[in-house]
């Protein structure tokens, strides 16, 4: 059997692969990988998947590149590893992946590279992966839930809460600078860095999570039965995602920051006590230096590392 019978072979499966050479570039690209990532073969062959491309980071912020690849310790090693973080999708958004790695060996046993098998997982139903049609119920820029369905889980969670039958975190959330990005790219951009920012905030919620688009560059994040330390830790993980996301326009990389207020409902509230609380915080995140997260407790201090900026390759950058 011929590569090109493996090659047609694993293009049939639904699951990301791609091979690594000893330098870290791309020697090949199945149909899955295309799919999960929106990156053709053309487009990644012969690059390292951190030259502007893939970039892993994991839940906390680490960026794997500069740290911690499981495809160069695979190489160094030969030990499998397998390892959940965030890529980066062509849209730019970030998505939630599982993959495992593995040594690819010579005849001899030597090794001459690495192969990384990826699938999405614990996806929102609201992300985009998860939905194979339109849905004139959404919001039709990001795909998000509108604001009118938000306001009637508001109502029934904040009833609940009364009730004390669960509990209901809440984020608000608002782009910072947006205005700049319609003014520098225009407005056909602008739905393009909307529709990112609204996916990196799904992929950063859990499951039963409901991101609503609250209007124009703000977001409203419902968290039914979550506690201070879990709002805590979703507000943190959903800043970092936009943080690290982006849109490439030729040379430029279109970015956003997010600014996020965070709070707890409390018995005997109204959906708007809630929702205007978490919009003084959001405010407070503003006025801190935005791309920030201030909660009840107070403004976090995030442990996240600083995003790669540029296309070139990140431990080039480093050691320059």
């Amino acid at each position: 059997m011929d590569k090109k019978f493996y090659q047609n072979l694993l293009d049939q499966i639904s699951d990301g692969v791609y091979f690594l050479n000893l330098d870290r570039r791309i020697t090949y690209w199945n149909s899955g990988a295309e799919r999960i990532t929106g990156y053709s073969s053309q487009e990644v062959l012969g690059h390292s998947c951190a030259e502007g491309l893939l970039r892993h980071v994991t839940d906390s912020g680490q960026q794997l590149c500069l740290q911690g690849c499981p495809l160069l310790a695979v190489m160094q090693d030969g030990k499998p590893r397998e390892v959940h973080f965030y890529l980066h999708h062509k849209k730019g958004h970030r998505v939630p992946i599982t993959a495992r790695g593995q040594a690819l060996r010579s005849p001899d046993g030597n090794i001459e590279g690495s192969v990384e098998v990826f699938h999405t997982r614990g996806t929102n139903p609201y992300a985009v992966q998860r939905r194979n049609r339109k849905d004139d119920s959404l919001d039709t820029v990001t795909g998000l839930a509108p604001r009118r369905f938000g306001e009637l889980q508001l109502k029934a969670m904040t009833q609940a809460v009364a009730e004390q039958t669960t509990t209901l975190g809440v984020l608000y959330i608002d782009a910072d600078h947006f205005k700049d990005v319609n003014d520098t790219f225009g407005h056909k951009t602008g739905d393009e860095v909307l529709r990112m920012v609204g996916q990196s905030i799904v992929n950063g919620l859990r499951r039963g999570d409901i991101p609503v688009r609250w209007g124009g560059e703000e977001f409203l994040a419902l968290l039914p039965g979550t506690n201070q330390a879990g709002l805590a830790a979703i507000a943190e993980r959903v800043r970092m995602l936009a943080e690290n996301s982006w849109i490439q326009k030729g040379e430029i990389q279109v970015r956003v920051t997010i600014s996020v207020g965070a709070t707890m409902a409390v018995p005997a509230e109204t959906g708007d006590d809630l929702v205007d609380r978490a919009d003084g915080f959001m405010y407070a995140s503003k006025h801190g230096g935005r791309n920030r997260v201030t909660t009840d407790t107070g403004a976090l201090i995030s442990k996240a590392d600083r995003p790669i900026l540029g296309t070139a390759v990140p431990w080039e950058i480093a050691s320059s």
